[in-house]
């Protein structure tokens, strides 16, 4: 009974989500995401500095998401939303004529146990769903404070068929998230579609 009660929330999870998603981006073809907003400083300024692109932040913390909201709300920014959700089903339930034109990857969960390395974001799974619905020359920001996880990033970029390194690549947009302000260094990477 417990297995039929998740898929059901599941289902309405993502039923709920779909129906957020049209809502949010009705007006809109074409998008810049952050994966893993946090509580939406980052997005929220690059919102205020890029007014011609609408901004979509999602983050699998609800409390984040609201507070996240509030700040857009209090800067009087009407081309960025919050939204939760699982990166996963975002991509997955991402209205059809919705492309992404730029995606931010901002100190994510390292998943630092060997284990644990198959839940990595920057995973060529993931990063060849993300691609199918990304604009061509799209370009993916990710930016770490966990060393290994960079070298672990950038050994598997190479070889990712939709993605290759933009070795001249410029980060377009410079905000200190709150991990940033926390770490000794940190790590960027830019990786442009096929």
């Amino acid at each position: 009974m417990a297995y039929e009660e998740h898929i059901q929330r599941v289902k309405q999870r993502k039923a709920a989500l779909e129906v957020e998603l049209g809502d949010s981006l009705a007006k809109h073809h074409s998008i810049v995401l952050e994966i893993g907003c946090g509580h939406g400083h980052w997005l929220t300024d690059y919102a205020s500095d890029n007014s011609n692109a609408f901004c979509v932040g999602i983050d699998l913390i609800g409390d984040r998401i609201d507070r996240s909201n509030r700040k857009a709300a209090r800067a009087g920014l009407s081309n960025v939303c919050f939204i939760k959700a699982e990166a996963g089903e975002f991509l997955e339930l991402l209205p059809a004529e919705v492309t992404i034109e730029s995606v931010f990857v901002l100190f994510p969960d390292p998943w630092p146990k060997k284990r644990h390395w198959k839940n990595r974001i920057m995973n060529s799974t993931f990063l060849d769903r993300l691609a199918n619905r990304c604009k061509k020359d799209t370009r993916l920001h990710f930016r770490t404070d966990h060393e290994g996880y960079f070298e672990w990033a950038s050994e598997r970029a190479p070889s990712l068929g939709s993605w290759h390194v933009d070795q001249g690549g410029k980060w377009p947009f410079e905000r200190e998230t709150v991990f940033q302000s926390k770490a000794d260094s940190y790590q960027s990477m830019i990786l442009k579609k096929a």
